[in-house]
């Protein structure tokens, strides 16, 4: 059914103008055909430079807009039908920090498998794989799925980092991601073994980094001594509990991560007033920024171990 039969050719490129506006620079085939676009006026304005083809006679662009990395992700999951974003294209979608995003990947769950220029494409066998739809109306995979996907392409510090992100961001909840990992591990997919272990072997008790540098440094602290703790709770008597991001509670040293939410007046202020309750109670905390623990982490160890030395000493722990 042709909905705009009656329009002229200036009404109908302003329509689809305003289509585009509204799915981040493309056009679909099936936009052309409910404005009437003939085969052949489809070729004139590719010709003219009105538009060019983006995927397959499927999708277009307008000719001088720019497609970002979103756009292109969306392209090529109009140009393949029943196809979802996935892995690093997931990640980008949803924000997951640390993972690249250097190609556009999608996943389809049939026997066909379709080629697309500059976009991989996998041929996945999940009897219910977890999508949403995004606003523009192209599918892609759940923040959970996507964690599982991108466990083939990334090391364990990124992945648990992305973990980490994700349940900061309330993206994911620990048992639903733990029930998703118990059906996708169990038909042993590439990445099974790094999600196992990465993510299904984090303790539920442990408490979420709130940064990368943050998450970074706690592990180069507790890799060197167990007794390091995430965010630790200090207890101001009458008043409230502050978290420490990583503390030595047996030498009362604490190390909080300052980060640009820390940079505005009232957050200053909020800081020191917090240091100084817990140095009413023989706290120490110590306050390295992003900065310094992402270009200066070995740097920022040394000073953290000269000042347990000096507390170990002060406190006569073994």
């Amino acid at each position: 059914m042709q909905l705009f039969p009656h329009l002229g050719m200036e009404d109908k490129l302003s329509l689809l103008i305003k289509i585009a506006q509204q799915r981040s620079g493309l056009v679909l085939l099936d936009d052309l055909k409910q404005l009437h676009f003939s085969p052949s006026a489809i070729t004139r304005l590719v010709s003219r430079g009105i538009l060019r083809r983006v995927h397959r006679g499927m999708v277009y662009a307008l000719s001088d807009e720019h497609l970002n990395f979103e756009a292109e992700i969306a392209a090529a999951c109009f140009a393949v039908p029943e196809s979802w974003a996935s892995g690093v294209s997931a990640a980008q979608y949803w924000g997951i920090r640390r993972v690249p995003r250097d190609r556009v990947e999608i996943s389809v769950n049939t026997k066909f498998h379709p080629n697309l220029t500059g976009v991989r494409i996998r041929r996945v066998n999940l009897p219910e794989p977890e999508i949403v739809t995004s606003i523009h109306g192209w599918s892609v995979s759940s923040p959970q799925q996507t964690l599982f996907e991108i466990a083939l392409e990334v090391d364990d510090r990124t992945l648990l980092s992305a973990y980490e992100d994700c349940l900061n961001r309330e993206l994911v909840t620990m048992s639903g991601v733990r029930e998703f990992g118990s059906r996708a591990v169990k038909m042993g997919r590439h990445g099974s073994a790094r999600f196992r272990r990465v993510i299904l072997g984090r303790p539920d008790e442990l408490p979420i980094a709130m940064s990368h540098p943050e998450l970074e440094l706690a592990r180069a602290l507790e890799a060197r001594d167990p007794r390091w703790q995430r965010q630790f709770p200090i207890e101001i008597p009458g008043s409230h509990t502050i978290h420490i991001d990583v503390a030595r509670p047996d030498i009362k040293l604490g190390v909080e991560v300052d980060g640009e939410l820390h940079d505005t007046a009232v957050a200053i202020h909020r800081d020191k007033l917090r240091d100084m309750q817990a140095a009413l109670l023989g706290w120490q905390i110590l306050r390295p920024t992003t900065a310094d623990v992402t270009e200066h982490l070995m740097e920022v160890i040394s000073m953290i171990s000269r000042t347990v030395t000096q507390r170990t000493t002060q406190f006569k722990v073994a």
